[in-house]
């Protein structure tokens, strides 16, 4: 009997567990705000979009992991 009372927690914990793991990078509500992640184009790393610095080269959106990043891309892509 205990055992089965053990089990049934635990299978509880891991549930809550994998909820709260799925629901812990979203907001819920008006603005629902994703955890989609944006390749920086210069230095090719990825990071959170809300985290982005957002840049308009060429007509073109661009999502940058720092001011420096976006400088350096800019730069390169007037040299070209």
């Amino acid at each position: 009997m205990r055992i089965d009372i053990f089990i049934l927690l635990l299978i509880a914990a891991i549930v809550l567990y994998r909820w709260y793991q799925k629901n812990a990078f979203e907001e819920k509500g008006d603005g629902s705000v994703s955890t989609e992640m944006v390749q920086d184009p210069n230095c090719l790393i990825y990071i959170p979009e809300t985290e982005a610095i957002k840049v308009t080269i060429d007509d073109k959106d661009h999502c940058f992991c720092s001011e420096k990043c976006a400088e350096e891309y800019r730069n390169k892509k007037s040299a070209v």
